[in-house]
Protein backbone atom coordinates (compact mmCIF):
# COMPACT_ATOMS: atom_id res chain seq x y z
CA UNK A 1 0.00 0.00 0.00
CA UNK A 2 1.59 3.48 -1.04
CA UNK A 3 1.27 6.40 1.31
CA UNK A 4 1.03 9.66 0.10
CA UNK A 5 2.47 12.83 2.54
CA UNK A 6 1.83 16.62 1.97
CA UNK A 7 5.23 18.23 1.71
CA UNK A 8 5.29 21.93 1.56
CA UNK A 9 6.45 23.41 -1.25
CA UNK A 10 10.11 24.09 -0.34
CA UNK A 11 10.35 25.97 -3.72
CA UNK A 12 8.52 29.11 -2.66
CA UNK A 13 5.60 30.73 -4.62
CA UNK A 14 6.65 32.26 -8.87
CA UNK A 15 7.29 35.47 -9.26
CA UNK A 16 6.98 36.56 -12.25
CA UNK A 17 8.70 39.62 -12.58
CA UNK A 18 11.89 37.70 -11.42
CA UNK A 19 15.36 39.00 -13.68
CA UNK A 20 15.84 35.84 -15.86
CA UNK A 21 18.20 36.43 -18.43
CA UNK A 22 19.42 33.93 -21.20
CA UNK A 23 22.59 33.78 -23.30
CA UNK A 24 22.33 34.08 -27.05
CA UNK A 25 24.71 32.15 -29.33
CA UNK A 26 26.28 35.87 -29.77
CA UNK A 27 26.65 36.13 -25.96
CA UNK A 28 28.17 33.38 -25.96
CA UNK A 29 31.35 34.00 -28.41
CA UNK A 30 31.72 36.85 -26.46
CA UNK A 31 32.07 34.98 -23.09
CA UNK A 32 34.64 32.82 -24.73
CA UNK A 33 32.89 29.56 -25.87
CA UNK A 34 34.39 30.04 -29.35
CA UNK A 35 33.26 31.09 -32.63
CA UNK A 36 31.00 27.78 -34.05
CA UNK A 37 31.81 28.78 -37.89
CA UNK A 38 35.16 27.58 -37.03
CA UNK A 39 34.41 24.41 -35.68
CA UNK A 40 35.09 21.21 -38.02
CA UNK A 41 32.52 19.58 -40.11
CA UNK A 42 31.29 16.53 -38.60
CA UNK A 43 32.85 13.77 -40.95
CA UNK A 44 30.39 12.07 -43.62
CA UNK A 45 28.56 9.32 -43.19
CA UNK A 46 29.80 6.37 -45.77
CA UNK A 47 27.09 6.26 -48.48
CA UNK A 48 25.19 2.81 -48.21
CA UNK A 49 26.57 0.25 -50.78
CA UNK A 50 23.36 -0.79 -52.37
CA UNK A 51 25.55 -2.60 -55.20
CA UNK A 52 27.26 -5.16 -53.02
CA UNK A 53 26.28 -8.30 -52.95
CA UNK A 54 27.54 -10.78 -50.13
CA UNK A 55 27.33 -14.24 -50.35
CA UNK A 56 27.60 -15.95 -47.05
CA UNK A 57 28.04 -19.47 -45.94
CA UNK A 58 27.58 -19.28 -42.12
CA UNK A 59 28.75 -21.75 -39.69
CA UNK A 60 27.51 -20.91 -37.01
CA UNK A 61 25.07 -17.72 -34.69
CA UNK A 62 27.40 -16.09 -33.88
CA UNK A 63 28.24 -15.26 -37.93
CA UNK A 64 24.52 -13.05 -37.78
CA UNK A 65 26.22 -10.11 -35.98
CA UNK A 66 28.64 -9.83 -38.87
CA UNK A 67 25.70 -10.38 -41.41
CA UNK A 68 23.84 -7.35 -39.64
CA UNK A 69 26.53 -5.35 -39.95
CA UNK A 70 26.74 -5.73 -43.55
CA UNK A 71 23.00 -5.09 -43.88
CA UNK A 72 23.17 -1.77 -41.97
CA UNK A 73 26.00 -0.97 -44.47
CA UNK A 74 23.60 -1.15 -47.07
CA UNK A 75 24.95 -4.42 -48.57
CA UNK A 76 22.50 -7.25 -49.38
CA UNK A 77 23.13 -10.70 -48.47
CA UNK A 78 22.68 -13.94 -49.81
CA UNK A 79 23.11 -16.57 -47.15
CA UNK A 80 22.83 -20.31 -48.10
CA UNK A 81 22.53 -21.84 -43.80
CA UNK A 82 22.80 -25.62 -45.54
CA UNK A 83 26.32 -26.03 -43.43
CA UNK A 84 24.31 -24.93 -40.18
CA UNK A 85 22.68 -26.89 -37.31
CA UNK A 86 18.53 -26.58 -37.70
CA UNK A 87 19.05 -24.87 -33.81
CA UNK A 88 21.32 -22.40 -34.73
CA UNK A 89 20.06 -21.89 -38.28
CA UNK A 90 16.69 -21.05 -36.52
CA UNK A 91 18.17 -18.88 -34.07
CA UNK A 92 20.11 -16.55 -37.13
CA UNK A 93 17.36 -16.50 -39.14
CA UNK A 94 15.13 -14.86 -36.16
CA UNK A 95 18.01 -12.11 -35.35
CA UNK A 96 18.48 -11.36 -39.49
CA UNK A 97 14.59 -11.11 -39.19
CA UNK A 98 14.57 -8.71 -36.53
CA UNK A 99 17.62 -6.77 -38.03
CA UNK A 100 15.94 -6.38 -41.07
CA UNK A 101 12.64 -5.09 -39.59
CA UNK A 102 14.33 -2.45 -37.19
CA UNK A 103 16.19 -1.49 -40.88
CA UNK A 104 13.11 -1.69 -42.97
CA UNK A 105 14.56 -4.38 -45.16
CA UNK A 106 13.27 -7.26 -47.19
CA UNK A 107 13.76 -11.08 -45.92
CA UNK A 108 13.14 -13.79 -48.71
CA UNK A 109 13.48 -17.50 -49.12
CA UNK A 110 14.81 -18.28 -52.48
CA UNK A 111 15.83 -21.78 -52.54
CA UNK A 112 15.42 -24.61 -49.73
CA UNK A 113 18.59 -22.99 -48.16
CA UNK A 114 18.96 -19.51 -49.57
CA UNK A 115 17.78 -16.57 -48.14
CA UNK A 116 18.02 -12.92 -49.69
CA UNK A 117 18.59 -10.14 -46.88
CA UNK A 118 18.06 -7.03 -48.15
CA UNK A 119 18.37 -2.64 -46.84
CA UNK A 120 15.51 -0.89 -47.79
CA UNK A 121 15.26 0.18 -51.38
CA UNK A 122 16.45 -2.69 -52.86
CA UNK A 123 15.18 -4.39 -55.45
CA UNK A 124 15.53 -7.88 -54.58
CA UNK A 125 13.38 -9.89 -57.71
CA UNK A 126 16.50 -10.13 -60.09
CA UNK A 127 18.17 -12.49 -57.06
CA UNK A 128 15.30 -14.32 -56.65
CA UNK A 129 15.53 -15.08 -60.73
CA UNK A 130 18.98 -15.83 -60.59
CA UNK A 131 19.33 -18.21 -57.87
CA UNK A 132 16.05 -19.83 -58.91
CA UNK A 133 17.79 -20.62 -61.99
Amino acid sequence: MFKFSKKPNTYGPFDAEEDVTMNTAEEEVEEGFGDFDDAPAAPAAPAPNTAALKIINPKSYQDASEIAGYLMNGSTVLLNIENMAREQAVRMIDYLSGATYVLGGLMTKVGKTTIVVAPKNVDVSSIEAMVGN
